[in-house]
């Protein structure tokens, strides 16, 4: 028989998740769809190329984003290092993440991550509208800009201002075993700046992960954002970060003649704020733009919507792995692919993903490079 304190924190935490889901679903949304969206994609190469689906392996230092819990099953000081490019290098994206063991009688584990987007190179054009619809330089000023006024465009080009985004968030994670659950959770400042405009929000996330819950399957758990994470702008203006609920599953088995693990992982990643499923034609949307795989309750009746990330991956001989993935879909534009080379103690990965804006672009590839080393 379990004992109670090994079921406990993981029960605690499936019946918060059932509660939040419930309310959530049962509310209108007021959260602003896509704030704060830079943190969507957490950090590490591995965890991109098996589809973002880690919110139950969660076993190295990126999981102080996939699920904090995850910290406490690590044994050692963990470094990650990790750099994205898209659009060529229009938009770079870092991740930076150590974890910290304690000593003691309990298994406690800290960890603190740095998240930055950078978006340089931005036109801002409100002075060259200003400067083409004013009477003195041939505009009618009516406030409006027509097509002869913006056939001078080029004329005035001077007066568009180039300034940048900067968005970074900085969390600090705690997790400690509790029987054979791990528990863990994050604290989380972010700041974000668009030309002189900026915002300021605080966040929680709370996860749990068992290992071996039912003989190789590890089971995981994230509630992201669970109080709403609310972004106050310089301008007045407020953004809210509705809660997110993440369960996931990984199961791993061994073929000892090839020298080979297999890791298989899926995760359903359940959001709250108007991302619906696929609008059928003719059907009016209600403003809702479609963004999620998945749409529970019928069209414009439900606020909850889901993805569902989906990841393998295949390590030779403990030391090369080979990684494939679906972020929530199976087009083209969803395939996530990656490597990975252990030269303990260091870890190379790399990781890629397509069009997923359907842009039908090259330079909308994401490359992602990140560097572990444990010591």
């Amino acid at each position: 028989m379990r004992r109670f304190a090994d079921l406990r924190p993981g029960a605690i935490l499936l019946v918060a998740a059932t509660v939040l889901s419930l309310i959530l679903a049962a509310q209108p949304s007021r959260a602003t769809k896509y704030a704060g969206a830079f943190m969507a994609d957490g950090g590490g190469a591995r965890a991109l190329g098996m589809g973002s689906a880690f919110t139950a392996v969660a076993d190295d230092a990126s999981a102080t984003f996939w699920n904090p819990a995850g910290l406490a099953v690590q044994g050692h000081k963990q470094l990650l290092i990790m750099h994205s490019e898209r659009f060529g290098d229009l938009i770079d994206r870092d991740f930076v993440s150590y974890v910290h063991p304690l000593k003691g009688d309990a298994h406690h584990t800290l960890g603190i991550t740095i998240i930055r987007l950078g978006l340089d190179d931005i036109p801002f054009t409100d002075g060259l509208a200003r400067k083409l619809d004013d009477p003195a330089y041939g505009g009618n000023g009516d406030g409006v800009l027509d097509d002869d006024e913006a056939a001078r465009i080029f004329q005035f080009s001077d007066e568009i201002e180039y300034k940048s985004d900067s968005e970074l968030a900085i969390m600090g994670s705690y997790a400690r075993a509790a029987g054979a659950w791990r528990v863990g959770g994050n604290v989380k400042f972010i700041h974000q700046s668009l030309a002189d405009y900026s915002s300021f929000g605080i966040g929680i996330d709370l996860g749990v992960l068992r290992k071996n819950w039912w003989r190789n399957l590890d089971f995981g758990l994230k509630l992201q954002d669970i109080t709403s994470t609310y972004l106050s702008w310089s301008t007045g203006r407020n953004e809210t970060i509705a809660p997110v609920v993440i369960p996931g599953v990984a199961y791993d088995w061994m073929v000892p003649s090839w020298k080979l693990r297999i890791l298989a992982s899926a995760a359903l990643e359940t959001h709250f704020d108007n991302r619906n499923g696929e609008i059928p034609e003719g059907v009016d949307d209600g403003g809702l733009d479609g963004a999620d795989q998945f749409s529970w309750g019928g069209v414009g009746l439900s606020s909850v919507s889901s993805n569902l990330f989906l990841g393998l991956e295949l390590r030779l001989s403990e030391r090369v792995d080979l990684r494939v993935g679906s972020h929530g879909g199976f087009d083209s534009e969803d395939w996530t692919f990656g490597a990975g080379l252990d030269l303990h103690p260091l870890r190379v990965d790399y990781a890629f993903a397509g069009d997923t804006l359907g842009l039908d672009s090259s330079s909308n590839y994401t490359h992602r490079v990140s560097l572990g080393v444990s010591f």
